[in-house]
């Protein structure tokens, strides 16, 4: 039977991302709360809302790093090289990868399509020329925004390695069924963790985008009314719509990481048939 502790801490793993998130979303969603909440949760919210789901699968991925066991003691000896990527599935490793793609281009487009504040200089605006002295403008996940979560993504990147690393290291138990099934387990929600924290955090973006191509403007000219728009205004439904996808996504993978923790007595027989 497997060591408690690969039930326990995946469980609170899981509620600690789920409830993570949840309160993320909340400070979000100020206007439809039967409360007032202080300026100062709204402020955070706006200026940190992207680094949130990296720093909660950074937090995550510590706690999955246990339990680790030492190389020493009794184990046996298997004559197939074990890597990081041993206990898990290509797919589960490529899905990420994906992802991780997507994230990059999508900074550096918006980070090259920002511009600085008139009154900070960050960079965090999207503006556009109308014609004249005329223009409109609106926030976007540009450089100000998108460099500390490259940071984070390192890290949360180095750590998921880590990870992998020290459940394949130590040498097999005797009963190689239940301790390899046991590493797949602890593989699979390290992976998922990850890649609940990357689509979380892509998904951030997607609703960004797409709020700044729902920017509108109308202004009276000579010739009449001026209807303007951005450039790639068309996208407004597909960018919600993928955000909202791609969100579900990212928590449904770290609500697994939760359930993971009752399915592991049945290792057994899963790793035997695969």
């Amino acid at each position: 039977m497997p060591d408690g502790s690969n039930r326990v801490i995946p469980a609170l793993v899981g509620v600690l991302l789920i409830l993570g998130v949840s309160a993320q979303r909340l400070a979000g969603a100020t206007l439809i709360l039967p409360f007032k909440v202080p300026r100062e949760v709204t402020d955070w919210y706006m200026d940190d809302r992207f680094t949130g789901p990296l720093v909660l699968g950074i937090l995550g991925l510590v706690f999955l790093a246990f339990p680790t066991k030492p190389r020493g003691g009794r184990g046996a000896a298997t004559l197939t090289p074990r890597t990081p990527v041993s206990f898990g599935r290509w797919w589960w490793f490529a899905i990420p990868a994906v992802v991780v793609a997507f994230i990059l281009l999508a900074t550096i487009i918006a980070g090259i399509a920002s511009s600085p504040d008139e009154r900070t200089g960050r960079y965090t605006m999207y503006m556009v020329e109308i014609g004249g002295q005329q223009g409109m403008g609106t926030t976007i996940y540009g450089w100000y925004y998108s460099l500390p979560c490259l940071i984070l993504l390192a890290i949360l990147l180095a750590l998921a390695y880590l990870d992998l690393f020290l459940i394949s290291r130590p040498a097999l138990r005797h009963d190689h069924i239940r301790d390899a099934y046991a590493r797949k387990v602890r593989t699979r929600n390290v992976m998922a963790v990850t890649t609940g924290a990357l689509l979380t955090h892509f998904g951030l973006i997607l609703e960004s985008l797409a709020g700044t191509s729902s920017l509108r403007s109308s202004f009276t000219g000579a010739g009449g009314t001026v209807n303007s728009w951005t450039a790639f205004a068309a996208l407004e439904p597909a960018l919600s719509g993928a955000s909202f996808v791609v969100l579900t996504l990212g928590v449904a993978l770290w609500a697994s990481v939760f359930l993971s923790a009752m399915l592991v007595p049945r290792g057994a027989k899963a790793m035997a048939s695969s």
